[in-house]
């Protein structure tokens, strides 16, 4: 299995550098390894955390005299589970003495990515999912342009791809690297722990998602419909843990996702699923363009846990989508395809393609929940909404890995310029 990296369709991310020159600096194995390496397990999330909470400690002091012995002011965050590292701004001075260090891994500029649904009609919409219209209220009565199956309370997408699987009692939980994820959507099976779930965005809740798009993607993974019309998702009640890396604006930056990751490698278990739907299109040598981020989901990928990413939007090449240009064990690249209820498509006409692509699955015009933050109409109860991308698809297959635990199964295949591409469904 090869592959992967970041947010299967939702942001086509275009990507400046802060007005500060704010750096993430990782340091070698031969400094100090990350707890992951050695990371006392426990069933039990907080127990776990706990367990390790020692070890934690001494590696930031360790990390602390560091900084202090460099003279660097202003430190941002630390993080010592995925990687051993800091995020700080730093002088030119500073940098170059960092970079000449033979404890220091890398040392990169952070950047901020910024990237929002479009709507349907929008020209400026390449490498982003797109949006239908306005949300669709629980009143209202089916549509058949939704391809959505009343009977089995879902988009056809799923049910073409093995229909959902009931996972209400799994221990093992599905995060959302996202917007953040609606916590009173009643199809969704939300974990409300304030040390699981957690926001990477200064004064914004997880729980609160402006954009819809985390939530939107968690139903595709792991709705529980229920109603005379609701969302199931691949693996029916999953718990969710949501993860918030993008504002209320859309903005984000790869330290932020980064220390997201170092979240998830203190309480996240074996055979968690990490959904990263998001994505960069500018990359021009994947191996090379941001090794922090390659080497930590690299590392949760090594320790049992699942990450599924999207192939991106552009319509061109995967390999230029940062993060599903990585590749590694338990790492999932997926790209789009049309459906209707009758059966699949072709190749959705935005979804990057290329042999970074582990799988492609439905992903074109996919019903599932939305976010009652994310409109501005009068709020009603558990609104649902019309996304397109890889976003979706990337969704869809984080249900799927859950419920396979990583063992999708190969439903046929897709021939995209000469190159054939498995189909994967529960």
């Amino acid at each position: 299995m090869k592959k992967l990296l970041f947010v299967a369709s939702f942001l086509i991310l275009s990507f400046f550098s802060f007005g500060q020159k704010t750096y993430v600096v990782t340091m070698k194995n031969t400094f100090d390894s990350p707890v992951l390496e050695s990371r006392q397990d426990n069933p039990d999330r907080i127990r776990q955390s706990n367990l390790n909470e020692r070890k934690r400690g001494e590696k930031k002091s360790k990390l602390q005299t560091f900084i202090n012995n460099k003279g660097i002011r202003g430190v941002q965050n630390q993080f010592v589970d995925v990687k051993v590292g800091f995020v700080a701004p730093l002088t030119d001075q500073e940098l170059q003495n960092l970079q000449n260090d033979s404890s220091v891994e890398n040392v990169i500029m952070d950047v901020q990515v910024q990237g929002r649904p479009m709507m349907q009609s929008d020209p400026g919409s390449q490498g982003r999912p797109m949006m239908q219209g306005r949300p669709i209220m629980q009143s209202e009565p089916v549509d058949p342009s939704w391809s959505y199956d009343a009977n089995t309370k879902a988009s056809c997408a799923i049910n073409l791809v093995g229909g959902s699987t009931n996972s209400n009692n799994r221990k093992e939980s599905i995060w959302i690297v996202d917007t953040g994820v609606d916590q009173t959507h009643k199809d969704l099976k939300v974990n409300r722990s304030s040390r699981l779930a957690a926001s990477f965005v200064p004064g914004e809740s997880s729980f609160v998602d402006i954009n819809g798009h985390g939530t939107h993607c968690a139903g595709l993974a792991a709705g529980k419909g229920s109603g005379r019309l609701s969302a199931n998702g691949v693996s029916s009640g999953a718990e969710i843990i949501p993860i918030k890396v993008f504002d209320s604006n859309g903005n984000s930056s790869w330290a932020k996702i980064l220390l997201a990751l170092d979240h998830i490698a203190n309480y996240g278990q074996v055979g968690d699923v990490v959904l990263m739907s998001l994505g960069s299109y500018n990359v021009s040598d994947c191996s090379t363009s941001n090794p922090l981020l390659t080497s930590a989901i690299q590392n949760i990928a090594n320790k049992g846990m699942f990450v599924v990413m999207s192939a991106g939007n552009a319509g061109g090449d995967a390999g230029r989508n940062l993060p599903g240009c990585i590749d590694g064990q338990n790492i999932f690249t997926v790209g789009a395809l049309n459906f209707k209820c009758d059966g699949l498509g072709g190749k959705y006409s935005a979804s990057n393609f290329g042999t970074e692509v582990d799988y492609f699955v439905p992903g074109s015009e996919v019903f599932s929940t939305w976010s009652k933050d994310a409109f501005n109409e009068p709020r009603g109860n558990n609104p649902y909404q019309i996304m397109s991308g890889t976003s979706m698809s990337a969704a869809i297959m984080a249900g799927i890995i859950h419920a396979t635990n990583g063992r999708p199964r190969n439903i046929g295949s897709i021939e995209i310029e000469g190159v054939s591409y498995p189909i994967a469904g529960r």
